[in-house]
């Protein structure tokens, strides 16, 4: 039994509990659903570090109760949280074969999302953003390789980004920042549960607002979405938010440097799908190949030349340099919901 020592843990918590699913998919922690002596089922969480459960914690207990899970109870280093039941996440829905569901279903998610950050939002000083120096040294690299020059002046703009994601902000708020579409739960309501905090911590909302504008950041679960869908996701974020008027622009203007710094810190580890091709995510879920997610997140960067021109001017580059030895590369298939 892969969780036996979980449930071992969670019977001294919860006064017994029989394993009913092993939820652990990867070593950040150990997830089951367990069955409780009153025959309910409940999910019980034992994240792998004790900061990443310090941080589960505060996200459970901050974020309005309408946006994510309930904790139940806590102890022997685990966390017992409300069981959201079967129901498909956000990633289920995309890969399905239903287009209004999945409408429905991304606005929804950005709403919860915006919803969560309002509650907590206020000025402060972010935590240190992750470090951009080994994401951009593969970005040289790869350049390198596909013999793109590199412009003057990347360095210093990589590190005018980190700088600004570390600079004091009037919308500092607790984020979940893992928001990818299979860590949520779609309910029968057509309303959304995040869940999934163990790297929740205060970062300005322009970092999870980012994975509205370029869906979706950090995760395997990209493919191409209907035209004008993206900006409704956006604007239900922003109203949930209740961010308006004057607001919006500097708003704007930080979104498009999380991304970009995005686009930076997992650099590292999406360049390595490139020679190969291989499919990005879990085997026989993922709905792109490496060159495509590159390719991809190459062509945002480089539509902010306001923003990092430099940064934009190596992105083209490399851009149009990574089609012209792969032209499959540029050809970005729709989520199978909208095909």
């Amino acid at each position: 039994m892969a969780v036996g020592g979980l449930v071992e843990r969670a019977r001294a918590v919860l006064g017994g509990a029989e394993l009913v699913d092993d939820l652990t998919f990867s070593g950040r922690a150990e997830v089951a659903r367990v069955r409780r002596p009153d025959g309910t089922t409940v999910i019980v969480k034992a994240p792998a570090r004790p900061e990443a459960l310090r941080r589960e914690t505060e996200a459970l207990l901050t974020f309005p109760p309408d946006t994510r899970p309930a904790l139940l109870a806590s102890g022997e280093g685990l966390l017992v949280i409300e069981d959201l039941g079967l129901g498909p996440s956000l990633a289920d829905v995309l890969v399905g074969s239903d287009p209004q569901l999945a409408e429905r279903a991304l606005e929804a998610w950005a709403r919860t999302l915006g919803s969560a950050l309002r509650a907590t939002t206020r000025p402060g000083r972010p935590e240190p953003p992750d470090d951009l120096a080994p994401g951009l040294a593969a970005f040289e690299e790869l350049a390198a390789e596909l013999g793109a020059p590199v412009p003057a002046g990347v360095a210093e703009e990589a590190q005018a980004l980190a700088q600004s994601l570390a600079a004091p902000t009037v919308w500092l708020a607790l984020c979940p920042s893992d928001t990818c579409p299979d860590n949520n739960r779609l309910l029968p309501d057509g309303s959304v549960r995040l869940f999934d905090f163990e790297n929740a911590g205060w970062r300005s909302a322009a970092s999870e607002a980012a994975y509205c504008r370029v869906p979706f950041c950090t995760c395997w679960c990209v493919n191409r979405l209907p035209e004008g869908l993206t900006a409704r996701m956006e604007q239900a974020f922003l109203d949930a938010f209740g961010l308006a008027g004057e607001d919006l622009g500097p708003f704007g203007a930080a979104v498009d440097r999380a991304a970009a710094a995005y686009t930076l810190s997992t650099f590292e580890w999406f360049r390595r799908f490139v020679h190969d091709d291989r499919p990005v995510g879990p085997p026989g879920r993922a709905v792109i190949t490496g060159r495509r997610y590159v390719y991809a997140r190459l062509v945002a960067m480089a539509a902010w030349p306001d923003r990092s021109p430099a940064l934009a001017e190596l992105a083209a580059g490399v851009a149009d340099r990574l089609i012209a030895r792969w032209p499959a590369a540029a050809v970005m298939p729709l989520y199978p919901a909208f095909r």
